[in-house]
């Protein structure tokens, strides 16, 4: 299965609303996607967005990722947050988010302008 782990950090208080609006429809999209099998979103305060979601394969994952809200979202993505990392990678069973954010931990942040 492809596992994807995001960190997204909200520019600021302003777009703490438009952010949560754009990552309700991204999880409810994610959650009726054929092909995905787990979900899970959780926060570090109202500036830390996480995301773990699993996908029986590349295309499926691509396929939410390229349509629907979650694409009206990524096209928002430099007016909403101020730094993000995506982290993508193939299991055999889905990881806990411990074991997930240790993954993501190890990687740079994406720094937008």
């Amino acid at each position: 299965m492809l596992i994807v782990a995001t960190e997204l950090h909200v520019r600021n208080f302003w777009k703490f609303i438009p952010f949560v609006k754009y990552s309700t429809r991204s999880t409810k999209q994610a959650k009726q996607a054929e092909g995905c099998l787990h979900v899970w979103v959780g926060n570090k305060g109202w500036r830390i967005g996480y995301t773990l979601t699993a996908w029986k394969d590349k295309a499926s994952m691509q396929h939410y990722r390229n349509t629907g809200p979650h694409k009206v979202a990524m096209q928002q993505i430099a007016n909403l947050s101020k730094q993000y990392k995506t982290l993508v990678w193939e299991a055999e069973q889905l990881p806990d988010w411990k074991e997930a954010k240790a993954k993501l931990d190890e990687i740079a942040f994406k720094q937008l302008k």
